[in-house]
């Protein structure tokens, strides 16, 4: 069976079934996963804190598979992880 351009309505359980007059064979299920990246379309956000507050800036709700990885910026550096940074789970 071969799949020439897949798209995630690809994803699932796949199961050969092979029969004639003298038996069938059934082969064990296989699971196909479609890697994707959809689209986030977020502007430009502004948000005020008190000095000394704590500020949770959310991350984008993006619908992927497998799960990404997301990597903070500030002025076009990238911010090392460390304690006083939470990761914030999708």
């Amino acid at each position: 069976y071969l799949i020439p351009s897949l798209d995630r309505s690809h994803a699932g359980f796949y199961r050969c079934i092979v029969r004639n007059r003298v038996g069938a064979l059934l082969q064990r299920r296989t699971e196909v996963q479609v890697a994707f990246m959809g689209n986030f379309k977020e502007g430009e956000r502004v948000q005020s804190v008190s000095q000394g507050d704590g500020a949770l800036i959310p991350a984008p709700r993006i619908r992927s598979f497998p799960q990404p990885q997301v990597t903070w910026f500030r002025d076009g550096r990238k911010i090392p992880p460390s304690s006083r940074i939470l990761p914030q789970h999708m």
